[in-house]
């Protein structure tokens, strides 16, 4: 076989000989990957680049992400990291110099501070740094701005490369998505336009560049040798020769089956590989697939696609070779792909060990391939059978609902979407003269075509339908309900919302687009896009709908325009007009992306050379949406602002959620006079007869079903601005952010007028102020803090002797050297960076909140996060030992300034046992950063009685089954614990904390006559002291590993709590005690979202003293979540426990009633304890299972069946736990 293989490939390579010597290069692309690091002051993998790679114009080299080690560009604030890793930068920017061969970078997850919190700040950082040193077009850096591109690179006629960012995708933390000005702001977005580049370019090669390898047979692909099973140390650092075997292959089985973050098998990983390898796959078979990550060079194919992993220009990792590798090598290195004037292409790989080698050259495949089209229908005129216009339904799926459906789901607006609805029938080669140049856009729920018609002017026709997989304010992973309701969410929306504004604008002087309604045929004209709007129903409008029919920008770009300098502003006046519209109609989709903006030159004077920018509000999908179902109202509850176009305005604070930061950007300028006269005016201007008349440009077929009510509604919502639009000032004056620029202002606090006063002035180099950007007086009966950020450059705060005001000032100097001048009686908070030359000239009544750490001093505006209260928390359940229980309980959670993840999240909980007569309270409250790195943990509980199981101490305690429903071994007593610890957070999933700690125990043998308690001889208790108070004052410290995914239903993750007790008796009934326990649960699955869940329990405990009482013993049972056991069945001085448990999604019920994921679960688990002086190593097992079921994503309903040698154990539970005990 070997033999028949060499001599194919001798005769490919000859051949490939022959055709050489007519075929010449058209196309070279230089693969380097994973290039982050220096050797002793040297880059050996760019210098062979150099060296031996042609860097001609027909060049280009492409460096594949993780361009430095470890955590990317540092902050400036570090110059002595910041200059290495800029030196290990210049490498790779100047690989060219001298050549005109271009040079093309895109991110490495360690380029986005290896997947840190700070990622999203250092790939701008890095991205900006190769701008600046990029010598023009020579160099270039994709996507910008954190996004996700696609970003494309067309060569020649023959290679179109597309780069994306795959880390932006795996990314947990803050990254540019809905709000940013990115082409693509999800991952939906993402896959379809890398499908649309694949389709306008039938018949190229298509190199999808990224980071992460789609193939790989290296460490991120799960490979592993016997090496990393007995000396799992040898990873982190090579020398570290330890053998574990056995507990060593935990990691390598536990990565190689679930997978890291960064891991091919881990569900988001996995997800993004094959979402867009089912996009891009079918549409092209000219593909190759290159990255770097995986710290070796590999080429592999797999069902006729190539991948091509370069990753080895500066580490060396393992990789293994199957049967669909071609090549692999662990030595440093990089690859070469090369295309040929007559199509053919061919790759080639080159080690840089002691020597430069090509250690690879072959065929890859040849671009004469016949693509298959991919649209085949024919029609030979898409307009024969229509005249100029047609009746049709916006959606004619959405018929009119009855029975439990109506009442479940609503009626909402299905007549007005199932109602045919004569209209126009676009011809996109004669309307407006004829389009041309399209471009697929469009947000989560609709799609839209941007062309350009005969005079160059630009045009969007946007579907009416909806898309409801892609509904934005509901995740695609929120369960089998929530997938339900986005289909049902289209109903509550009104089709034809976007024809009344142009009435209801125009006395508002508000410029907003001017739609008209098409149907479009099944039209080729379309081209890729035919599928995607045949026979719909849409709106045509301008894509630039300013006054002067200009070219309008993106919320994102003004709002960088103005960071960048201060005499670029928004109108925020007419964004007020804007946005009391929206609440009048009920609009509460209104985020960044839902506007565009306007430019007019500044009123400022001569000496202003700024611009003032209006809004243009658009998308108008979600104006009037509304329905009266009872799902919705439930949904309402989680998602206020849901609550529907109404009569009233309920809660008129979650109305505007989307558009929480929006609001605290561009309306901060406006006091109470401001907003009630706006009111006045729009009252004044939206009279009966201007909303009637805007409700009448509905279609005529509509008007008759729905138009009076919306203009009835409009009405009674525009007479309650006055009340409900004071309410929303108000709520939006608690907290206020002056912003300042990137260039030099002056902060001015005075007193006046019973408030504090605040201008920011603009100033010149030479430091005097030129014009005041911003003036406003706050009044302290509405307003609790202001917050005053200088950004860049240098600033100069001033809070006057005189100012006085209870309202908390926050100020946040940002970069530059600057000064602050903090008189007066006003609370101050200062943040700035420690090593900045930052001057304070005085500081009355400050706390200095001085930082090191750049991070802290970044603008942090657009991070506000509503507070919420969630009341009555409902759980109902019933057990073999507790009999029925019912709770109720109830979450608060606050938001503060750096408060990560939150300021305070308080939950109080109680439980009653009503077959036993016993109630539960607990407390447990979290109060985030009361210092700078330390948080607050106050718990209590108290129970009247507890109900415990007690059946003596040790493993071999017997069970008389004539006692088995007498409840014998049911103890009772009365106890208090409570505790204030501090805590320390490490990362995001790890925290110590520890401080005092108190119990108090009581036991009366009233309780207690009937069962085991009044037998104390039988189990060696002492029967003088048993029922005697006992208190313990001590300490405790604890150490939680939490990184679970879901608290409700978890299916990754670890949760490990490890609590440490010691405490003195204050009384001489109660000895001191020490113990300890740890208890893990680990949560794995293979897909997201999840089909089939293991759960791996472990467990153990030790008391550390000689003496203790029965309560104080540790045990394992039911209580510990191994079902099959009683409550507390074993106990003693130490104990362990371990079990498995498998959960199986069975199906998704998508009742309107009653919708949810229901699975089957099933576990065997075992355990024993210990006590001086038994012998005894029996291991009790139990085993068993039952269902599950998980309606509207919000609570779990089970019942589990357990067994074991001693008998059966049931549990049936609603709320939010499976296997409830008292």
């Amino acid at each position: 076989m070997k033999k028949h293989i060499f001599f194919f490939s001798s005769f490919i390579l000859f051949c490939l000989n022959l055709l050489g010597q007519n075929d010449t290069i058209a196309w070279r692309l230089v693969l380097i990957g994973d290039a982050g690091q220096l050797t002793d002051g040297r880059h050996p993998v760019v210098d062979a680049v150099k060296k031996y790679i042609p860097l001609e114009k027909n060049t280009s080299v492409f460096f594949l992400g993780d361009n430095l080690y470890k955590s990317g560009l540092p902050d400036r604030q570090f110059p002595s990291l910041y200059d290495k890793a800029r030196a290990i930068l210049d490498t790779q920017v100047s690989v060219a110099d001298g050549t005109p061969a271009k040079v093309y970078m895109i991110p490495g997850n360690h380029d986005w501070e290896n997947g840190g919190r700070g990622g999203y700040d250092a790939i701008v950082r890095q991205q900006l740094y190769v701008d600046f040193m990029g010598k023009g077009d020579t160099v270039s850096y994709y996507p910008k701005d954190g996004c996700p591109g696609p970003d494309v690179v067309n060569m020649g006629k023959d290679v179109v490369v597309i780069m994306f960012d795959s880390q932006w995708w795996l990314h947990p933390y803050d990254k540019p998505e809905i709000e940013s000005d990115c082409k693509c702001k999800t991952k939906d977005e993402l896959v379809s336009r890398i499908r649309d580049i694949a389709l306008n370019n039938p018949n190229k090669l298509i190199v999808l560049a990224c980071h992460h390898p789609f193939k790989s047979n290296g460490v991120h692909g799960g490979f592993f040798t016997l090496k990393q099973h007995i000396f799992p140390f040898t990873d982190i650092k090579k020398s570290l020769y330890i053998p574990l075997p056995i507990l060593g292959s935990i990691y390598p089985i536990s990565r190689s089956v679930f997978g890291s973050p960064q891991d091919l098998k881990h569900p988001n990983y996995a997800n993004m590989i094959n979402e867009i390898s089912d996009a891009i796959k079918p549409v092209t078979q000219n593909l190759v697939f290159v990255s770097g990550h995986d710290h070796n060079l590999q080429y592999i194919i797999d069902s006729g696609y190539h991948y091509i992993v370069s990753g080895g220009g500066c580490k060396q990792n393992r990789t293994s070779k199957n049967k669909n590798s071609l090549f692999n090598s662990t030595d440093n290195g990089f690859a070469v792909l090369e295309v040929s004037k007559n199509r053919n292409v061919t790759i080639s790989f080159y080690t840089v060990t002691d020597s430069v080698r090509k250690e690879y050259f072959g065929p890859l495949l040849s671009i004469n391939a016949a693509i298959p089209e991919t649209e085949t229908r024919t029609v030979e005129d898409p307009y024969a059978k229509y005249r100029d216009s047609i009746a049709i339904a916006a959606d004619e799926k959405l018929k009119p609902a009855k029975g439990f459906k109506k009442i479940f789901m609503g009626q909402n607006y299905r007549p007005e979407w199932s109602t045919p609805v004569k209209m126009k029938v676009f011809k996109i080669s004669q309307e407006k003269g004829g389009f041309t140049n399209f471009t697929l856009g469009g947000g989560t729920e609709t799609v839209a075509l941007h062309m350009m018609d005969k005079n160059r002017k630009e045009w969007t026709l946007r579907s009416v339908s909806k898309n409801p997989s892609g509904l934005s304010v509901l995740s695609p992973k929120e369960g089998a309900f929530l997938k339900e309701l986005k289909k049902e969410v289209t109903s509550a929306s009104f089709p034809y919302s976007g024809l009344v504004f142009q009435e209801l604008a125009r006395p508002l002087k508000l410029a907003v687009p001017t739609p008209e309604l098409f149907f479009v045929p099944d039209d080729p004209g379309f081209g890729i896009y035919r599928k995607l709007f045949a026979n719909r129903v849409c709106l045509l409008e301008e894509k630039d709908p300013s006054f002067d029919s200009t070219e309008t920008k993106t919320t994102a770009k003004i709002f960088a325009k103005m960071l960048d300098e201060n005499d670029h502003l928004p109108d925020q006046q007419m964004v007020l007009s804007a946005r009391l519209l929206d609440i009048i109609t009920g609009d509460y989709d209104r985020h960044f992306d839902q506007w565009k903006w306007g430019t007019v030159d500044s009123t400022r004077g001569k000496a202003v050379k700024g611009k003032l920018y209006y809004p243009i509000p658009r998308d108008r999908d979600k104006a009037f949406f509304h329905s009266d179902g009872f799902v919705f109202n439930l949904v309402s509850s989680k998602l206020p602002f849901l609550k529907g176009f109404r009569n009233d305005i309920p809660r008129i604070k979650w109305l505007g959620y989307m558009a929480k930061d929006f609001d605290r950007i561009f309306l901060t300028a406006l006091d109470e006079k401001d907003w009630k006269n706006a009111i006045t005016d729009i009252q004044s201007k939206l009279t009966d007869s201007v909303i009637n008349s805007s409700v009448k440009k509905l279609p005529p077929e509509i008007y008759p079903i729905s138009g009076k009510r919306i203009a009835g509604k409009m009405i009674s919502r525009r007479n309650l601005l006055t009340e409900e639009g004071m309410k929303y000032y108000r709520f939006l004056s608690k907290k206020v952010n002056v912003i300042g620029s990137n260039q030099k202002e002056y902060f001015k606090v005075t007193s006046e007028a019973g408030g504090l006063r605040v201008k920011v002035y603009a100033r010149e180099k030479n430091n005097d102020t030129s014009f005041v950007q911003y003036d406003r007086i706050f009044d302290p009966s509405v307003t609790r803090e202001i917050r005053l950020y200088g950004l860049n450059d240098d600033d100069f705060f001033e809070i006057d002797e005189n100012a006085s005001s209870r309202i908390k000032i926050r100020i946040i100097g940002g970069r530059g050297n600057d000064t602050f001048d903090i008189r007066g009686k006003v609370e101050t908070l200062l943040y700035d960076l420690k090593d900045d030359f930052n001057y304070v000239k005085s500081k009355s009544r400050t706390k200095n909140r001085l930082s090191d750490d750049p991070p802290l001093n970044e603008r942090a505006l657009l991070d506000f996060n509503y507070n919420t209260f969630k009341f009555p928390r409902l759980i109902i359940g019933h057990n073999t030992d507790d009999g029925w229980l019912i709770g109720a309980g109830f979450a608060a959670k606050t938001y503060g300034f750096r408060n990560y993840p939150y300021a305070t999240n308080q939950r109080f909980s109680t439980l009653y046992a009503a077959d036993r007569g016993a109630f539960k309270f607990t407390y447990n409250g979290e109060f985030n950063h009361i210092t700078r790195k330390i948080d607050l943990l106050v718990n209590t509980a108290y129970a009247d009685p507890e109900l415990k199981n007690f059946f003596g101490l040790g493993n071999k305690t017997v069970f008389d089954q004539k006692n088995k429903n007498n409840r014998f071994y049911q103890v009772k007593y009365r106890y208090i614990e409570f505790e204030t610890l501090l805590r320390k957070r490490f990362f995001d999933n790890l925290q110590i904390s520890f401080g005092p700690w108190f119990q108090h125990y009581s036991a009366n043998y009233n309780d207690n006559r009937n069962n085991i308690l009044s037998r104390p001889d039988l189990i060696g208790l002492d029967s003088a002291n048993i029922f005697s108070s006992k208190s313990y004052l001590g300490g405790k410290l604890s150490l939680v590993l939490d990184n679970r995914n879901n608290e409700l239903f978890p299916t990754r993750g670890i949760h490990w709590s490890n609590h440490f007790v010691t405490a003195t008796g204050l009384n001489s009934n109660s000895k001191n005690i020490t113990y300890y326990t740890s208890d893990m649960a680990v949560y794995a699955s293979l897909r997201d979202p999840a089909k089939l869940i293991t759960v791996l329990r472990f467990g153990a405990g030790k008391v550390l003293s000689k003496q203790y009482e029965y309560f104080q013993a540790v045990n394992f049972g039911a209580n510990t979540d191994l079902a099959g056991f009683r409550k507390n069945r074993f106990a003693g001085s130490s104990m362990m426990y371990a079990g498995i448990e498998m959960k199986l999604k069975l199906f998704s019920i998508n009742s309107f009633i009653l919708p949810g994921d229901f699975g089957i679960t099933g576990f065997l688990n075992s355990g024993r304890v210990r006590i001086s002086g038994e012998s005894s190593r029996k291991w009790h097992k139990a085993f068993g299972g039952g269902f599950y079921f998980i309606p509207f994503n919000l609570f779990v309903v089970s019942a589990t069946a357990g067994f074991s040698e001693e008998e059966r154990m049931f549990n049936f539970t609603i709320g939010t736990r499976i296997n409830l005990t008292y």
